[in-house]
């Protein structure tokens, strides 16, 4: 068990959130969160003052134990505020540009649609738009920070009241992305009939089917963003039900043997 460990581990035994710890030692809530994820170490003042608090020597504190095998990962990886906040944001930027590139690729519908005699014009505007969803896709993937992806490999723990904080945000604005979801996704099945009665010569192309691919691309952009936020958030929220999923544990179990590879 590591410095940062015991910190959380003895934090958590005394009933402290990270605010009550840090105005007990006078530093900052930014600085526990260091502390725990060992990105940083206290002062020697601030480790006596840590010392004190807990009731522990300052070597117990400092010299590094062998934990048990798999006690580090039962107990999960601590997400700060800040790496929690951050994650959300990345998410969101991640959503909205996979988001904008399924919506191109279905706006290519519209010149195909419009320009019945104009060739060039047809396929130039059905290039342009597919080649905007690819720069689309490409940025969503470079979008990705690598500092988060430990968070969907790893059991998460997240503070006691900042959990209920975040629980309570998301309870107010998921009403908000469902209500976003269902109409675009009742939009997505309706272009998707229409196209397919469409292609069997129910119905005649014409230029009304531009309105068509128009609510199909919105409709894809409308429920790939709020379903991307949503999951961000749940994977922080519910993260004891989606780390017990096979398939995370077969990811996780995979990751770690090219880990050691």
């Amino acid at each position: 068990m590591n410095f940062g460990e015991k910190i959380y581990k003895l934090r958590k035994e005394k009933g402290l959130s990270q605010e009550a710890l840090a105005e007990q030692i006078g530093t900052t809530r930014q600085a526990i969160s260091k502390w725990e994820n060992n990105q940083g170490f206290p002062e020697t003042e601030k480790l006596l003052q840590l010392s004190n608090i807990f009731e522990v020597s300052t070597d117990f504190l400092l010299k590094e134990e062998k934990s048990v095998k798999g006690m580090a990962d039962e107990r999960g990886y601590y997400v700060s505020k800040e790496l929690a906040k951050g994650y959300i944001t990345n998410q969101k930027i991640i959503s909205r540009y996979i988001g904008i590139g399924f919506m191109s690729f279905a706006l290519a519908g519209i010149p195909y649609t419009m320009f019945h005699d104009n060739t060039t014009c047809r396929y130039l505007g059905m290039a342009i738009f597919v080649v905007a969803g690819i720069i689309s896709f490409v940025l969503g993937i470079f979008a990705e920070q690598q500092q988060y992806s430990i968070l969907k490999n790893e059991p998460l723990l997240l503070d006691y009241e900042y959990k209920k904080e975040l629980t309570s945000e998301y309870t107010l604005k998921k009403k908000g992305y469902i209500s976003v979801a269902i109409p675009c996704t009742i939009l997505f099945i309706l272009g998707l009939i229409i196209l397919v009665l469409t292609v069997r010569g129910y119905f005649a192309w014409s230029e009304y089917h531009s309105f068509v691919f128009l609510g199909f691309g919105v409709g894809f952009l409308g429920f790939v963003y709020s379903a991307g936020v949503m999951e961000a958030y749940e994977l922080l929220i519910n993260n004891e039900q989606y780390s017990t999923h096979f398939f995370f544990k077969l990811k996780r179990k995979i990751k770690r043997k090219i880990d050691n590879m």
